[in-house]
């Protein structure tokens, strides 16, 4: 009796599920999310084009007030700094917003699928569990960074009075983060905190708690590293110069720089003293010695003043969102590589 060969049936090829139609499950899932945070950012849009143009007209009748030296023309300018020279709160709503919305974005996309167990379903359905992650993840990063740079453009054109009188900076800690390129990487880079928080804790409120803690303290860092992105200018110049970031002021003598405690028998033997300003800066209080500082620049000292002009406020935007976007790529590749790890 003759064997018969039983011929295998060759099995069809499984097709990988389109993006499209994974693009269209991450929607019908983040739809809630992303339509209020889409309504909150709409509201404070309306806020800021609306005290913008009242701005821009207070601003106009400034401009336009002539002459410039009178009373009337004084009064305007004098109102105009007192009412929009200190946005309060929304000052901190501001530099906060991409931090925010990157850490709420970004936690529970993984975090809240293995805080409820659901991604063993999601794991085992023919997809990949590295295809379902970059689902998730590529266009919630896009999304985050687009909502923040329009947020971010925005607010800059809100705040444009404000650089044109100089009263604010573009480059000052409370403003250059929240528009520009910043705001964006700034928002990418809390949102890859926030994933990768999400997957190591597998709980969302622990995970959004610590991507909110360290991205705070990213941002502390920042603000400390960002005026040394470039070798500040320095200026021997007592008049401020329009639209820069002051970073430190110092004496010199000869070309020497004088300690604090030396300019401060100086000024005394004059009957003027000394006081710390913060920020590095030096003030002094004038005595029965007339004006300290001519008194100094009269007996051969120098006053020197460190600043980033407003010139290099692109340059920098490039500097801080390259280095968040290469941050964020890090870390979601990274959340990448443990996904593909993980046993389901």
């Amino acid at each position: 009796m003759s064997a018969t060969a039983l011929a295998a049936v060759p099995s069809p090829r499984v097709r990988p599920i389109p993006w499209r139609r994974l693009a269209w499950v991450t929607w019908r899932r983040q739809r809630t999310t992303i339509l209020a945070t889409l309504a909150l950012l709409g509201l404070l849009a309306i806020y800021l084009v609306v005290t913008g143009l009242q701005m821009r007209s207070a601003w106009h009748t400034v401009q336009t007030c002539t002459p410039q030296r009178s009373r009337s023309c004084i009064f305007e300018w004098t109102n105009f700094k007192d009412t929009y020279s200190n946005p309060g709160i929304f000052s901190a709503l501001f530099i906060f917003a991409p931090l925010l919305i990157g850490a709420f974005a970004g936690a529970p996309l993984i975090g809240r699928e293995l805080e409820t167990g659901t991604f063993r379903y999601a794991w085992t359905q023919g997809v990949g569990r590295v295809r379902w992650a970059v689902a998730l993840l590529v266009p919630g990063a896009i999304s985050v960074a687009a909502l923040d740079g329009a947020i971010g453009a925005i607010i800059a054109w809100h705040d444009r009075p404000l650089w044109e009188a100089d009263i604010v900076t573009r480059l000052a800690p409370g403003e250059f983060p929240a528009t520009g390129l910043a705001i964006a990487g700034w928002s990418l880079a809390a949102f890859g905190v926030g994933v990768l928080a999400g997957f190591l804790s597998r709980r969302v409120l622990p995970a959004l708690a610590a991507a909110l803690a360290i991205a705070i303290g990213l941002g502390f860092v920042a603000s400390n590293l960002r005026p040394h992105y470039l070798p500040p200018l320095k200026t021997s110049s007592l008049d401020h110069v329009p639209g820069s970031q002051d970073i430190g002021q110092w004496w010199t003598k000869a070309g020497v720089p004088v300690s604090n405690a030396d300019v401060n028998t100086v000024l005394q033997s004059a009957g003027v003293r000394q006081i710390d300003a913060g920020n590095g800066n030096v003030a002094v209080a004038p005595g029965d010695g007339g004006d300290p500082v001519t008194y100094l620049l009269h007996h051969g000292y120098t006053q020197w003043t460190s600043y980033q002009p407003t010139g290099r406020y692109w340059t920098f935007q490039w500097i801080e969102f390259g280095w968040l976007t290469a941050l964020a790529v890090v870390l979601l590749t990274a959340t990448l590589l443990l996904v593909r790890r993980r046993d389901a």
